[in-house]
């Protein structure tokens, strides 16, 4: 995946310049020719590879445009376990969304225009995937691309089995948690509380809380959780979580779950919670 650095600055001057749009086959002879001038012949994507990323899996599939031309494109397919098989199929159901390609065109490399697409390509499926089903998003990249893609929200995982060509490559993943409740199945509902130990006998049991709402968030539960503070931007008003739960009784028991809670460290109360203008979206 052939990249370039920039400053925040320029990345922020290009991001907004571009617009993205899923591409259509009359682009793909395109796509590929910025393709073909990002990675060496044995790592590169054929037409008909491209061809079949966007046939079977349009919606991983989004092209940066500037001035009405394709500059540059990020793909991706579904799978549900991330080896060679998966760079050469997809699965609408798979668990993980596997990018293949981060290209851009070589004369506007160097212009913040990588950061821009895989930033954008990221918020965007992480807006669609309402109801879970993607759990992470994984990729190969080679040593000196590492620092890119952590400062892009990735972390490295181990040297990949993967064999892509001739070099070593990396396994990087960015874990997606749930935005929505699922439609017509859950409903949002929201703990308010306040501390009734001293901070000293608390604060064990506030690490333990945010272990376990991450515990959740990672087996695919739509909550998120955190305190309210003064117009000083102090602590000590107490905590705020949302979640969502098929009903009161599902909220109420997952609630009971809740270190702050089981220790008798707070006076909390649960309600549910209904949008009336605008609604909530977890991230």
């Amino acid at each position: 995946m052939v990249l370039s650095s920039a400053t925040t600055n320029d990345v922020d001057v290009m991001a907004r310049r571009l617009r993205y749009v899923q591409p259509t086959m009359e682009d793909i002879p395109h796509c590929f020719e910025i393709e073909s001038a990002s990675y060496p012949e044995d790592e590169a994507a054929t037409l008909s590879s491209l061809k079949y990323r966007l046939s079977h899996a349009p919606k991983y599939f989004q092209a940066a445009v500037l001035e009405e031309s394709i500059i540059g494109f990020v793909c991706g397919t579904r799978c549900n376990h991330f080896e060679e098989e998966s760079m050469s199929s997809h699965d609408d159901t798979g668990k993980l969304l596997a990018i293949h390609s981060v290209v851009v065109q070589e004369n506007y490399r160097r212009q913040g225009i990588a950061t821009a697409m895989l930033k954008e390509y990221v918020k965007k499926v992480q807006q669609e995937n309402t109801d879970g089903s993607i759990k992470s998003i994984v990729l190969l990249a080679k040593s000196h691309l590492l620092g890119f893609y952590v400062n892009c929200g990735f972390q490295v995982n181990r040297p990949s089995p993967i064999v892509h060509g001739q070099e070593l490559w990396y396994d990087l993943e960015k874990k997606l948690v749930r935005g929505l409740p699922l439609e017509g199945k859950e409903s949002w509902f929201c703990k308010t509380e306040t501390f009734k130990q001293p901070y000293p006998k608390v604060k064990p049991y506030l690490e333990e809380h945010v272990q376990w709402v991450n515990k959740l968030r990672a087996e695919g539960y739509c909550i998120t959780s955190g305190y309210r503070v003064d117009s000083e931007g102090r602590p000590g008003g107490g905590g705020l979580m949302f979640l969502a739960a098929e009903s009161y009784k599902d909220a109420h028991r997952l609630i009971l779950q809740d270190p702050l809670v089981r220790n008798d460290c707070v006076d909390w109360e649960l309600n549910g919670w209904i949008g009336q203008v605008g609604d909530l979206q977890m991230r």
